[in-house]
């Protein structure tokens, strides 16, 4: 009942307004999307390496920030909304002005939006695309007053082409979005009232053979050895075949050394799409986890016609992942989840505060509340070692709990693309980043068909990692039992995994802090237990110094310790040069390359030992 009169009310609502065009999907809850491109990682494109790779979106000649100054007009009640007012001759002089990303939302029933951008005359041979990260909640996008598409997921962004409407010069862009569509029906966890441009805008011009996103399988072996096998999603917007070459370098997590590099030419026929795919086995590779999240970065660029048309770069972790009825493994290693919800707040900063402080506190695995965050919060994640479990933008708790056929959105057929498509969006949008663990189904869905044909899709191409969802509870679409302490289901022996509060983990001591350092059995030779579960020693830098009274005789050297996790190994300390006699020896472990939490070069602990050379040594 409370289903239907939720239903009834939005239709009220919409087919009281303006527009058919509007009415048609902005009623329909089979209509999740029009005219957007396929959701994937957020992309860059720069005209040089070196831009790239500093993601300095300033001077890219590619790349525009459309945040700051736009003008709205707003609604306060349900009417017809003249979309003349996108075109760029309408009169928006008495229009309010509004700073886009908007901190709350405006309480309006609809709301037209509006701003200008310069296109450079360089752009011509280029396609345009504009991003929205999101927008609350259904909205439309023009471009010189033409229909450029629609989107109903607000929380996740979306792409849209708008090439065949703009010119060099000055062109305007428009946005109308409708507080009270139909889709609000799956988002019952959003408070924001009215409308509400609460992430970027951007526009991005891009060759019209380009890369769309991409596809990594960045497997970590127990040898140390690692496999490399990374997808460039290449797109033609041509009608003609024409050839490209995608070139690629693997650069180490110091930022500087690269490892691997490759090319590989492809064609292209009447606007297809096809992955260019790169292979190579790797040794010594530093693998990415909780303990100590190595980031490699992969640098792309694309050649036509003997010119480099772009150049981007993605970042990237070797880390595998497995589960069974026992638990979870990275890099073949159990982990134990030290797992929270976490309300996230809509800023970076506050996003570092709180990781900084869930590092302190031992919490390795995050559930991201409500629904998903914008790329930038995955990047954070990636780079201080925090496990997400991400979630789609499904919460219709308002709706009840019947099980019967058309019920509640679960059960009716009408709703089952949206499902599968918010579910979809998330995954798209995160699946490359090593912290993605986990993925939820969504908040307060429901149980029926819909949450079932949502999982299905999911696992379809998810082949690793787990789909969970709490509202199943015991039932089969959730790899894992959600709600219990950790251990295993009783009824089916599944592995649980328990969400707790942030508050409820003391302080802990970091993963290094089980490490031992002792005397080894001769002159040279150090005891070394590395005290990670995960981690390899070769991902931190081992180092000593040699001292003689007041003495430095050895100021800072470096030694070889490639230990797995838990394993205990005799350290050669390299003697050359050093004259027989009694010493003071300090080995250190210190981080390796800059992190979030520590510079390069900061100690983790020490251990000075005593050192005697005996002549017969040498």
């Amino acid at each position: 009942m409370k289903y239907s009169l939720i239903i009834s009310f939005s239709l009220l609502c919409l087919l009281r307004a303006g527009g058919l065009q509007a009415q048609t999907e902005l009623q329909d809850p089979t209509r999740t999307s029009s005219r957007s491109e396929m959701p994937g990682i957020q992309i860059g494109s720069y005209n040089s390496r070196e831009l790239a790779l500093t993601e300095n979106d300033k001077e890219s000649l590619y790349m525009q920030r459309l945040n700051g100054k736009w003008q709205v007009k707003t609604y306060r009640s349900e009417t017809e909304i003249d979309t003349t007012l996108t075109a760029p001759a309408a009169d928006v002089s008495a229009w309010e002005s509004v700073t886009i990303p908007e901190k709350e939302g405006n309480g309006a029933w609809a709301a037209v939006y509006r701003t200008e951008f310069t296109m450079p005359f360089k752009w011509i041979d280029r396609e345009i695309f504009v991003r929205l990260d999101a927008v609350s909640r259904a909205y439309y996008v023009y471009a010189n007053g033409h229909l450029a598409g629609y989107h109903a997921d607000s929380k996740t962004p979306a792409y849209f082409d708008i090439t065949p409407y703009v010119a060099d010069g000055k062109n305007t862009l428009a946005v109308i979005a409708y507080a009270h569509p139909v889709s609000t029906t799956l988002e019952n966890q959003i408070k924001t009232p009215g409308t509400c441009i609460e992430g970027d805008v951007s526009v991005i011009a891009q060759p019209k053979v380009r890369i769309r996103d991409f596809v990594a399988d960045t497997r970590f072996a127990t040898d140390g050895n690692g496999l490399f096998s990374f997808g460039a999603i290449v797109k033609s917007h041509l009608l003609n075949p024409k050839e490209v070459i995608v070139y690629y370098e693997l650069i180490a997590p110091d930022d500087s050394t690269v490892i691997a590099h490759g090319k590989r030419d492809a064609r292209f026929h009447l606007r297809a799409e096809d992955t260019v795919r790169f292979f190579a086995n790797l040794p010594d590779i530093q693998s990415w986890s909780h303990e100590s999240p190595k980031l490699y970065t992969v640098a792309l660029k694309l050649q036509h016609e003997g010119r480099f048309t772009e150049y981007t770069k993605v970042k990237l972790g070797f880390r595998d992942v497995s589960f069974d009825e026992k638990g979870l493994k990275i890099n073949g290693r159990p982990v134990e989840l030290r797992a929270v919800d976490y309300d996230c707040p809509p800023d970076a900063n506050a996003w570092r505060r709180d990781f900084a402080a869930f590092k302190k506190r031992g919490i390795n695995c995050v559930r991201v509340k409500n629904y998903p965050q914008n790329d930038r919060f995955y990047e954070l994640a990636d780079s201080y070692g925090l496990y997400i479990c991400n979630r789609a933008n499904i919460d219709a708790r308002l709706s009840g709990s019947s099980l019967e056929t058309g019920g509640t959105p679960a059960n009716d057929p009408l709703w089952e693309n949206a499902y599968a498509d918010r579910v979809m969006n998330m995954y798209y949008t995160s699946q490359n980043h090593p912290s993605v663990l986990l993925f939820s189904l969504g908040e307060q869905g429901g149980r029926g068909y819909n949450m079932y044909e949502a999982y299905r899709r999911l696992k379809a191409v998810e082949k690793k990692r787990p789909v969970i969802y709490e509202g199943a509870g015991a039932e089969w679409n959730s790899d894992l039992v959600v709600g219990k302490p950790g251990g295993r289901n009783a009824s089916d022996d599944r592995y649980t995994v328990f969400f707790a509060s942030p508050e409820s983990f003391n302080e802990k001591q970091s993963p290094l802090g089980a490490t031992a350092i002792a005397a080894g059995t001769a002159p040279g030779k150090v005891e070394i237990r590395n005290g990670c579960t995960i981690a390899d020693l070769k991902n931190f830098r081992v180092g000593y110094t040699i001292v003689a009274g007041t003495k430095r005789i050895v100021k800072e050297g470096v030694c070889k310790a490639d230990i797995p996790a838990g394993e205990t190994a005799l350290v050669d300390i390299p003697l050359d040069g050093v004259k027989p006699g009694k010493y003071t020896l300090t080995v250190h472990v210190a981080h390796k390359d800059n992190t979030p939490l520590a510079p390069d070069g900061e100690r983790i602990l020490e251990q000075t030992l005593p050192l005697e050379i005996p002549k017969t040594a040498k």
